[in-house]
């Protein structure tokens, strides 16, 4: 079970130019100004919590390869929805 941190609303003053720049990074990672933001500051105030790098490796793909040829194959379990996936687990 995951929890979600309470989000308080605040606001700051930027430089126009700033929050400009700011929007266009945050758009071009396609992801929210707030979203943007946030991981900024957490990886200024919790560099340890941070994953730098996001692309996937040759060994990660691999694995994705492998996992993509086994469901064309029919070699993995598959469920449209949580009430399959849920009687088959009953089932066992």
């Amino acid at each position: 079970m995951s929890t979600t941190a309470a989000r308080i609303p605040t606001s700051f003053r930027f430089q126009s130019s700033l929050l400009e720049e700011l929007k266009e990074k945050a758009k071009a990672s396609n992801r929210s100004l707030n979203n943007y933001v946030e991981s900024l500051l957490i990886s200024i105030l919790h560099p340890s919590e941070v994953v730098e790098d996001n692309t996937i490796d040759e060994e990660l793909q691999k694995k994705i390869d492998k996992a993509m040829d086994e469901y064309k194959k029919g070699e993995t379990l598959h469920f449209e929805n949580s009430t399959e996936m849920n009687k088959w687990l009953d089932s066992l």
